[in-house]
């Protein structure tokens, strides 16, 4: 299907209109997300892939940082791995 760019489209998809997935304990997942939003504290795992990074030299992603519940991390995500559960939102590409 291709993305409605029309203004009623954006918001639409930017309310979680593509659908979104439900990741618990270590498991990771592929696709395209805009958002991570933490059901209880969550920490970000080594598989991870974003356009989210640290300014920590030793770390060049955000492996280790903690999600606190209730936020929603934003972002461009192709795969994510947590500890935790939360609901990551699909981003219509």
């Amino acid at each position: 299907m291709a993305t409605d760019n029309s203004p009623q489209g954006l918001m639409l998809q930017s309310m979680g209109g593509p659908g979104s997935e439900y990741l618990t304990g270590t498991n990771s997942v592929t696709g395209s997300y805009f958002g991570i939003q933490a059901l209880e504290d969550c920490t970000m795992m080594g598989l991870t892939v974003g356009n989210v990074t640290s300014s920590d030299p030793q770390n060049d992603g955000i492996s280790g940082a903690i999600i606190p519940q209730g936020v929603t991390l934003f972002g461009e995500f192709s795969a994510v791995q947590l500890a935790g559960k939360a609901v990551l939102y699909k981003y219509n590409i």
